[in-house]
């Protein structure tokens, strides 16, 4: 029987009618992956989750189906339709096997005229999804029991169970794991073992088919793991994870060997395994513990917002959360913040950021090769020059931290996100100014600026990552009034030469627009850190240690003041 939950409709009812009810209903079973009802069909019944998790999905902007709740043990589903008489407004698929109990539309009317609290209940339970629509609130599928896939006959399963389960130990998380030799006879078993621990582990095997889709139907994330230097190829049905990866996280974990400086190829798997993310691994204790944050929802992703030489800010920003004995599992940014992420995701230290930034943007302004103003003031050569210097043909799947960067799409007038492109084109395209750099065409659209159109984009990390986000925004406050003006107007012509202002209007005017959408997203981040930098313009790329000493301070004050939200 279900038990009585805070949305469950039938919990006012005395235990002994609303046992009388469970039981005279007609019990139903689907297996995960199956729909229970799609858009538009009538809405002839209300169903009760026993065991197992449905979820609610309506299109996404893409077209493509997007989760909206998550329907849990003792929770109902169906009942706007049945109350409405309209048909069915979203699909709602298993999660996982599910045990439901059916309440037909006839049964149901012959119990709100016998028990008219019911309604009452009912009518709670509306109002606060309709809440949650109007809030915007996505129901999140906190994980409790994770499926270990072997991509191939060579995965070394039991090794990676040690690793993980090791990891989690020493996290204090509580598991257990059940694996073929064990066998689950009944759902039960499951619901039991999901209220005793903080995570239940399905161990796959190599050559187990059946077994692996079973593992596969009870899990609410699937990790599938693989040897990173084996040709790409799946020893698991891709329709089915096509299938499931629409309805929940599927990871692939590519285990590295030692000693690499960065993974190479990561694309092939991708384009043979549907997944929703991936992760490089390699046999060390830090990496393991990673695995283990994003698999209990404690891994930190950081987002850097655009901003010309004030993103400088940044790299003081990566010191202070280092010293904070903190750990960036997932990390992104737009424009000039995109670069600096793209460096950490690289693996280098922050001395070697340093290093680089500075002679890349202090030592040599990288906006200083001018041409005929026809398309951009500048040619652009030199910056893709930069870019590929210091990131060669690095793919952005290739990184050792998940990485994104934000570019905006003239062709579509969208926000395009980077995740598997070159990783030095992708750069060009997020900080493509209009006006200054010359626009990128791609097979995508034409491609400028990130600023343009969204400068901070948590929303991308919030649907990457399931842990709190810190927000670095460096564009706010930025000095541009009437005493600017004048006091670039008594500059003498030829120190206007040297720095147009008219590089600082452009900059200016390409991000202007996006502020409110930015201001919007950066309030979705669990911390908001926006160093003073009031004093320094955007193009003030010698302004070095002075600005990343400012995101240094000013990331540290909160990040303390903050830290029970980050640090356990």
């Amino acid at each position: 029987m279900a038990k009585s939950n805070k949305h469950d409709i039938f919990r006012s009812l005395a235990p002994q009618v609303r046992a009388t009810i469970l039981n005279a209903t007609e019990r139903v079973k689907i297996r995960g992956g199956e729909h229970l009802f799609e858009a538009g069909d009538a809405g002839d019944a209300i169903f009760v989750v026993i065991s197992g998790s449905l979820g609610v999905y309506f299109p996404g902007p893409t077209g493509y189906p997007q989760l909206s709740a998550v329907i849990k043990p003792g929770e109902t589903v169906g009942e706007m339709a049945v109350i409405s008489g309209e048909p069915r407004s979203a699909t709602v698929t298993a999660i996982r096997d599910c045990e439901l109990v059916k309440l037909t539309r006839v049964e149901f009317d012959r119990l709100v005229q016998s028990k008219p609290v019911i309604m009452n209940e009912l009518n709670r339970l509306l109002v606060h999804r309709l809440q949650q629509v109007a809030n915007q609130s996505q129901g999140k599928l906190e994980p409790k029991t994770i499926a270990l896939l072997p991509a191939t006959q060579n995965s070394n399963i039991a090794l990676v169970h040690d690793q993980l389960t090791s990891a989690l130990r020493a996290d204090g998380i509580e598991f257990v794991t059940i694996s073929i030799d064990d066998g689950m006879h009944s759902l039960d078993k499951l619901h039991k073992l999901e209220a005793q621990c903080d995570l239940v582990l399905f161990l796959g095997k190599s050559g187990e088919v059946a077994w692996n889709a079973k593992c596969a139907r009870q899990a609410d994330r699937i990790l599938i793991f693989a040897n990173a230097n084996e040709t790409p190829h799946s020893q698991l049905s891709i329709e089915i994870l096509r299938q499931r990866a629409v309805h929940q996280l599927v990871d692939l974990i590519l285990l590295q060997p030692d000693g690499i400086t960065l993974p190479k190829k990561t694309t092939r798997w991708l384009d043979t395994i549907p997944v929703n993310r991936h992760f490089h691994i390699r046999n060390q204790k830090a990496d393991w513990k990673h695995l283990s944050r994003i698999l209990t929802g404690r891994g930190i992703g950081v987002v850097f917002s655009g901003g010309g030489a004030r993103a400088y800010a940044h790299i003081g920003a990566l010191q202070a959360i280092e010293e904070m004995g903190l750990t960036i599992d997932f990390i992104g940014g737009t424009s000039m913040g995109a670069i600096i992420a793209a460096c950490h995701a690289y693996g280098w230290s922050c001395d070697t950021i340093k290093k680089r930034v500075r002679h890349s943007f202090v030592k040599s302004n990288p906006l200083s090769d001018y041409t005929l103003p026809l398309m951009s003031l500048v040619r652009g050569h030199k910056v893709e020059r930069l870019l590929f210097e210091n990131f060669g043909e690095a793919n952005i799947a290739d990184l050792w931290t998940p990485f994104f960067c934000a570019s905006s799409n003239l062709t579509n007038g969208l926000v395009h996100i980077h995740k598997t492109d070159k990783l030095w084109k992708a750069l060009r395209a997020s900080i493509a100014l209009p006006g200054i750099l010359p626009p990128v065409p791609t097979k995508h659209g034409i491609l400028v600026d990130g600023g343009v159109l969204d400068n901070m984009p948590v929303d991308v990390m919030r649907g990457l990552h399931r842990g709190p986000v810190i927000a670095i925004d460096v564009a706010r406050e930025q000095m541009m009034d009437t005493e600017w003006l004048a006091r670039e107007n008594s500059r003498p012509w030829y120190r206007k030469a040297m720095s147009p202002p008219i590089i600082a209007i452009l900059m200016r005017s390409g991000t202007v627009n996006g502020e409110a959408t930015s201001r919007k997203q950066a309030g979705r981040a669990d911390l908001i850190v926006e160093p003073p930098l009031g004093g320094i313009e955007i193009r003030q790329w010698k302004c070095f240690e002075e600005t990343i000493d400012i995101g240094y301070k000013e990331t540290l004050t909160q990040l303390k003041k903050a830290k029970s939200v980050f640090i356990p």
